[in-house]
């Protein structure tokens, strides 16, 4: 995945600083996940976003946690999050999923179509992994083959 994606553009799994107003979570790193990632976030269903509909293209609400309290940051604005640079792995393929962008390594069968188990890249050193429906059937190709071409799989 190039260096040269957007500045603004977060990638659940990133590391990030948080500057907002709860203080007590400013200068460590924050583990970077979607703002619904352990429920609903009705706020973010609510929210009057730029391109005024229910489902955005890019999310401005994420959830930060700390991985050493557990403390966590619900519904943190964008602006308010500065990701801390990480080198992703050459085969990470940006796929945008309900609004966020993860930097996905491979899929797996999540029954049937383009309804798949997209596992991603961390800063953290683990994958992480999600079910969506791939609206880009040359996602769903690209990753499918890299999910083959992966040992155990």
């Amino acid at each position: 995945m190039s260096e040269t994606a957007p500045a603004s553009r977060l990638f659940i799994g990133s590391r990030v600083t948080y500057d907002g107003t709860v203080t007590e979570m400013h200068d460590r790193p924050l583990y970077l996940l979607p703002c619904m990632w352990f429920g609903h976030c009705q706020a973010c269903w609510e929210q009057d976003d730029e391109f005024g509909e229910r489902k955005p293209m890019e999310r401005d609400h994420f959830m930060a946690v700390d991985l050493t309290t557990e403390g966590r940051l619900h519904h943190a604005r964008r602006a308010h999050l500065t990701p801390i640079p990480h080198e992703w792995p050459q085969d990470a393929v940006p796929v945008n999923i309900n609004g966020y962008w993860y930097a996905a390594a491979y899929t797996t069968p999540g029954g049937g179509g383009r309804a798949r188990t997209v596992h991603f890249y961390t800063a953290e050193n683990f994958m992480g992994r999600t079910w969506c429906h791939i609206r880009e059937p040359a996602d769903v190709r690209r990753l499918d083959e890299q999910g083959r071409r992966r040992p155990g799989i």
